[in-house]
Formats: C-alpha cells, sequence, structure tokens
C-alpha cells in the first residue's frame, strides 16, 4: 500500500510540474487557439448539413432553415438550349470558290479531251482511259443512274463541236449555280439542281450525263461555316435567358425520408447551403493546414522582430483574443440574409470589418505587425465568406491596412473615429474597382455593395473605440490611446506639479519635447517618450524644495544638511515617485521610466561634496547612488539622455550652438561610460542621432538673441515718451 501511495504521490508530482511548465502552458495555450480558430474557420461544420447523390435513397427528411429564392438551374438550363437552338450559323463568302470551281472543271474536261485526241490509242483503249477516269468521280460523289462506259464510248466518238457545247454548257451550269449561296449542308442539293439543269438541255443521254457528271465533280460550297461568330451568337443568346427563380420558404420540406434523390434535390440543397460538397475529412484537413501555415508564419515573425513580445504570455493571448473575436464576428455576419435576394445575399463579406483586428493590434502592441495581422484576417475572410471570395479578401486587407495607417500616428482621440471614415473610403474604392473589372454594373449590387462597404469603415470605427478600454483593462496594456490621455496637462497628478512644482513641470515639458525629438529619429515611440519624460519626475511632488529647478527664491536647504542625506533626499524621488504613480494607477509603462530614468547614476554633485567634507575619504559611492534599474529600453533611455541634457544645458551661462553641442556629447558620453547603456538595445549610430536631434531642439531654444546698437535703443524709448507711452521695457526679439 505505501508502495501505491509512493507512486501516485510521485506521478502526481510530475503532472503538477509538467503543467506548471511555462512552456506546457504555452504549448497548450497555442493547441487551444489553433483548434478553436480552425473549428470556427471550417465552415462546413454544420449538423444540418448532408451529402447526398442523385439516385440515392434520402436517409431523413431535409427542411430548409430558412425562407430563400433560389434559381431553378434545370429550367433555366432548358431555356438557354432553347434560345441557342434557335441561333442561325453564321457563315462567310468564300470569293475564291468560283473560280477554284471553273478551273477544276476546265481541268476535268480537258484530262479527257486529252485522252480522246490520243492518236498513239486504239479506240477501245481510250475508251477504257476515259472509264477510268470516270469511275472513282462517279464513286466518290455518290452519283447514280450514270454509265460510264457509256459516256466513254460517246467521249471517244464525239465530235470537236459536240465537245464544244458539252463544255459552254457546263461552264453556264456551274457560273448559275456557284452565284448563288452554297453551304457544305446544301452541297447535295445542289448536286440534284446540276442533274436537272443537265438533263433539261436535250442532248443525247450520254452527252448529259457527262455534263452532270462534270459540273457535280466542280461544285464546292463557297460560304463557310464561321464557328466562333456563331458560338458568339450562342453565347448572346443564352445570355438574355433571365435565371428562373423559385422561392423556398422556411422549414419547406426538400426531400422526404425514403425519397429517391434526385438532380434538382441536390441542386437546391447546394443553393441553400446544405449539401456538402466535398469530403468532411478532407475539408477539415485543409482548414487545419492553413492555420498552421499562417499560425507558424505569425510566430517566425514575432520571433525574428518581437521577441519581447513572443516571451510575454499575457500580449501572445491578447493577440490570439482579437483574431479570434474578429474571425467570430465575421462568421457571424456571413450568416445574415437580407431579404430575399440571392445576389444582395451574397454580398456580405463586405460588411466583415476585419480592420478592426489590426487596428487593434496597432494600438494595443505594434503597428508592423498589425500588417501582418491584417493579412492573415484577409485570408479567413476568403475562407469564411461563399460567392466572390478573392474580392472580399482583398477589401478586407486594404481597408486593415488603411486602418492600420490612421492609428499608426494618433494625436488624439478623434482619430480614431477618423480612421472609420478612411477604411469607408477605402472598401467603397476596392469594391467599385473589383464591380467594374467584373463587369457586373447592376445598380441593386451597386448600392448595395456601396453602402456595405461605407458601414463596414463606421462599424470597424465603432467596434475599436468600444473594445479597446476593456482590452487595455483586461490584459493591462498601455494604448496609444490611453497615452493620449495620460499626456492631458489636465491630468490631477499634472495639474499638482504645474502649481506646486513649477520648475520640475516646465523641466518634464522641455525633456518630452527632446525625448519625442530623438524618439522619431532612431525608430523608437514618440508619444511613450512624452507621456514618459512629463511623469518621470513626480516624486519630486513629496519634497518639491529640495531640488534646485523648484527653488526660485528660496533659500537652498542642501546647504543646511549633510551631502549623505541630501543624496538620499534627491534619489528618494524615484521611490515616491513609484508609489505615487501606483496610487495613481499609472500603467506599467510609466512606472518603469520612473524607476529607469536615473538608473544606477552616481548623484556626483553631493558626492564630491562628501569627499570633500571627509578628509579621509572613508565615503561609499553606492550611497550616493540610485538604485536602478538601468534603462531596458530605448524609450527609457531617451528619458535618462534628455533628463540630464536638458538640467545641464539649462545650467549653461552662455549656451551657444556650440557649447550646447559640447554639453550633449559630453554627457551621452558620460552615461555611456557609467554603464548606464548597456541593457537597452541603443546602437553608436543611435546615439549620434540622438545627439544630433537634441541640439536641434536646443539650438532653437537657446538661439542668440539680437542685441540692438544703444543709438537705437536711445532712439526707441524717446520716440515712446514723445507718445506719452509708459510700461515695460521694449521685448527683445527672438
Amino acid at each position: 500500500m505505501n508502495f501505491l501511495t509512493a507512486v501516485w504521490d510521485y506521478v502526481k508530482d510530475k503532472i503538477s510540474r509538467f503543467f506548471k511548465s511555462t512552456t506546457t502552458r504555452r504549448v497548450i495555450g497555442y493547441l487551444v487557439f489553433f483548434l478553436f480558430l480552425t473549428l470556427i474557420l471550417f465552415t462546413n461544420f454544420r449538423t444540418d448539413e448532408v451529402q447526398l447523390r442523385p439516385g440515392q435513397i434520402s436517409p431523413r427528411e431535409i427542411r430548409s432553415p430558412v425562407t430563400r429564392v433560389i434559381v431553378d438551374e434545370e429550367r433555366t438550363a432548358e431555356l438557354k438550349r432553347i434560345a441557342a437552338s434557335k441561333v442561325q450559323k453564321v457563315y462567310q463568302e468564300d470569293k475564291e470558290a468560283l473560280p477554284r470551281s471553273k478551273r477544276q472543271l476546265q481541268a476535268f474536261e480537258d484530262k479527257t479531251t486529252q485522252i480522246k485526241n490520243d492518236e498513239e490509242l486504239a479506240p477501245e483503249e481510250k475508251r477504257a482511259a476515259i472509264d477510268a477516269l470516270l469511275t472513282p468521280v462517279i464513286e466518290e460523289k455518290r452519283v447514280s443512274g450514270l454509265d460510264s462506259q457509256g459516256i466513254a464510248q460517246y467521249i471517244v466518238n464525239a465530235s470537236a463541236d459536240d465537245m464544244s457545247r458539252i463544255r459552254q454548257q457546263s461552264v453556264k451550269i456551274v457560273n448559275d449555280l456557284m452565284n448563288k449561296p452554297i453551304t457544305q449542308e446544301a452541297l447535295s442539293s445542289a448536286y440534284e439542281q446540276a442533274a436537272a439543269k443537265a438533263y433539261g438541255l436535250g442532248y443525247g443521254a450520254e452527252a448529259q450525263q457527262f455534263i452532270h457528271l462534270a459540273v457535280v465533280q466542280a461544285l464546292q460550297p463557297n460560304m463557310i461555316f464561321n464557328m466562333e461568330a456563331t458560338q458568339k451568337a450562342i453565347d448572346e443568346a443564352m445570355a438574355q435567358v433571365l435565371p428562373v427563380q423559385r422561392t423556398i420558404k422556411q422549414n419547406q420540406t426538400i426531400i422526404r425520408a425514403g425519397d429517391p434523390v434526385t438532380e434538382e434535390h441536390v441542386e437546391i440543397l447546394q443553393q441553400l447551403g446544405l449539401q456538402r460538397g466535398k469530403s468532411f475529412g478532407m475539408a477539415l484537413g485543409g482548414t487545419a493546414l492553413f492555420v498552421l501555415i499562417t499560425f507558424l508564419l505569425t510566430i517566425e515573425y514575432l520571433r525574428r522582430h518581437h521577441r519581447d513580445l513572443l516571451r510575454e504570455d499575457r500580449l501572445m493571448v491578447l493577440l490570439g483574443m482579437i483574431i479570434l473575436l474578429v474571425v467570430l464576428l465575421a462568421k457571424l455576419l456571413t450568416v445574415i440574409n437580407i431579404g430575399n435576394n440571392p445576389a444582395v445575399n451574397s454580398m456580405t463579406g463586405y460588411l466583415i470589418p476585419a480592420s478592426v483586428g489590426a487596428m487593434l493590434v496597432a494600438v494595443l502592441l505594434d503597428t508592423r505587425l498589425a500588417y501582418l495581422v491584417a493579412m492573415i484576417l484577409a485570408f479567413y475572410v476568403g475562407m469564411l465568406t461563399e460567392g466572390n471570395q478573392l474580392a472580399f479578401a482583398l477589401t478586407a486587407f486594404i481597408g486593415g491596412v488603411v486602418g492600420v495607417f490612421g492609428v499608426s500616428r494618433l494625436s488624439q482621440t478623434s482619430d480614431l473615429a477618423r480612421s472609420g471614415v478612411y477604411i469607408a473610403l477605402a472598401n467603397l474604392a476596392t469594391f467599385l474597382t473589383v464591380t467594374i473589372i467584373d463587369g457586373n454594373l447592376d445598380l441593386t449590387i451597386l448600392g448595395t455593395g456601396s453602402l456595405m462597404g461605407i458601414m463596414n469603415g463606421f462599424l470597424s470605427a465603432v467596434l475599436v473605440i468600444g473594445f479597446l478600454p476593456y482590452l487595455e483593462s483586461a490584459f493591462s496594456v498601455t494604448s496609444l490611446v490611453k497615452l493620449l490621455e495620460l499626456s492631458n496637462p489636465n491630468q490631477e497628478i499634472l495639474r499638482r506639479l504645474l502649481v506646486e512644482a513649477p520648475g520640475t513641470y516646465h523641466h518634464s515639458i522641455m525633456v518630452g519635447n527632446l525625448g519625442e525629438a530623438a524618439a522619431e529619429a532612431v525608430g523608437a515611440q514618440p508619444l511613450l517618450v512624452r507621456v514618459g519624460a512629463y511623469y518621470h519626475d513626480i516624486g519630486k511632488l513629496k519634497r518639491p524644495y529640495f531640488f534646485v529647478e523648484n527653488q526660485m527664491n528660496f533659500e537652498n536647504p542642501h546647504e543646511k544638511i549633510a551631502p549623505s542625506l541630501s543624496a538620499l533626499i534627491i534619489t528618494s524621488h524615484i521611490k515616491d515617485g513609484v508609489e505615487m504613480a501606483r496610487e495613481g494607477r499609472l500603467p506599467k509603462l510609466v512606472v518603469d521610466f520612473i524607476e529607469q530614468h536615473h538608473g544606477s547614476s552616481l548623484v556626483k554633485y553631493f558626492y564630491s561634496r562628501a569627499l570633500e567634507e571627509d578628509a579621509d575619504r572613508r565615503v561609499n559611492e553606492e550611497s550616493f547612488r540610485y538604485e536602478g534599474p538601468k534603462p531596458q529600453t530605448k524609450e527609457a533611455a531617451l528619458i535618462m539622455l534628455a533628463d540630464s541634457v536638458e538640467a545641464a544645458v539649462r545650467s549653461l551661462p552662455d549656451a551657444t550652438p556650440g557649447r550646447i553641442e559640447g554639453m550633449v556629447r559630453k554627457i551621452i558620453k558620460d552615461k555611456l561610460d557609467d554603464g548606464q547603456l548597456e541593457e537597452c538595445n541603443l546602437t553608436f549610430r543611435d546615439l549620434d542621432v540622438i545627439a544630433n536631434a537634441f541640439c536641434k531642439i536646443l539650438n532653437g531654444i537657446y538661439h542668440n538673441r539680437i542685441e540692438y546698437p544703444e543709438t537705437l535703443v536711445q532712439e526707441f524709448e524717446s520716440r515712446r515718451g514723445q507718445n506719452g507711452t509708459n510700461g515695460d521695457k521694449s521685448a527683445e526679439e527672438d
């Protein structure tokens, strides 16, 4: 018993460890996402579907789940066949037919005359040779009632005048017949007319037979059948046939249990979407394979470009939920019926707001990732819809890309609504382009499709605005919209900073301007840097007058306390700021900026004072350093650099461009040498770009003022006095 208990405890411990493993949880999460997405996309996975074949006995009664107007394909096809049968064949004239017939007639008669006039042949030999010439022609043309030997004997004995008359009459008959239309089908009728004309000449029987045979072997069609033109006429006639429609009512019986299945039954089931057109297993396997491909593509993209996101389970769940949300929404819209018009119902794919997913990813996660999501969701829209799937997928992709464009540079919350307008216009343009290419300019289709495309855009904006706060809260994500809210000067903490620590407030605004410019230059997130700068020093609110920018005309309290205590007060603004940020429920990103913007830097001024006051130099340097951590991101590093640079340049007595640049580069080098930038992903090239961006902003602020000559000032003052004006001194022009 103890053994079994030990085994059970061992197995239970292994199972517990297995499921506690991060890798295991991720694999299970990926598998659940994969299965859910596959089942949603597998549109034929329906309990009311059947797979019947003509001649099979129906296993159950099948009723229509909806009221729908369907096309009677069999009756429509019959009407098209009737219309096609009424189309006359198209022929074109062969102008070379008559000359060819005359040449053939002349060659035939010349050959008989040549044999007749051959003096080297005996009469019997001539008759045999002519008979040998005539017999194959009689057989080929299937001319009955001719005596080839009698004709041959006649030709041998005929005079030159007789042969001349025969030739003339043959040519005349050929001309008469070939001047009328003769098709291949009418050639036998022409042969009969040739016989009638020949036997009506009043010549001897053999002469008439020879003329008949000569003409028949020369006749040929002078009207050639034009297959292409005829087929075009048939197609046009069939296109004029309107589809025969019939209404299938909801719950109407399509086929009863035990009834034999007909072609008509199968056609109705297909139009109602009840006939499974392919193997269940093959369809499910194909869907799963496609989902797997897109899944692996996304994972590989994240592995290459967003490893931090791939390691964050919370953000991966958010990404998966956004995709599932949009696919579920698309699935819901595909089953909506708008009226009883099949053409209109087949266009609901234009209503699917796939751009919602791309926009949410852009706002909550990353703009570049959003483009990939837009493409994948467009594929899924194509799979979920029926009819013009390529057009639906193309509209979804273009709408998604335009939506990402619209939210990638958010400057105010109303930009989300404006993005909906852009998506609506993009959808409308895409729909009209596809429709024009297809040549389907039906006004009902144009109006419905345009309306759906426009509704898609506005629906996308509404859904993004609606989902955004819930997703932010549920997944603790700081979106661009949240950052815009935090950048509002009316935020309570910022208003307190302005009133209680105005110097710090002004300093924070300057740091925000510097950091934002540098962020744009190195490809970081400008808005995030600006917001981080606004809040990075909120800890100074606890003891504002211990910081030089807020002392104004007050006495410096640090002159009365020990350097170590001063350093403790200065460094404690980090801890105080973190506490205030958490109490104010500021996002973790902002808290990170507060913690990291000084890294583990040394408070040099008070450290130097401590060294001066301690002759034995037994000062612990670590006591004068911030606790850290060092900046972990580009954005945090930019705030560190901008914070130090702004304070240093503000203290310059004569801030010329050269001195500004020297100070900027010195500050950056000091931070680099002190190891403060070793945990973020800034490159040396980035540091140079940052320095240039800082200098550009600072030179604009601290540019040289124009000094007016003393004589000009005196003249200006005298004029003011003459005009009786009193007040402030003349303002210097910047």
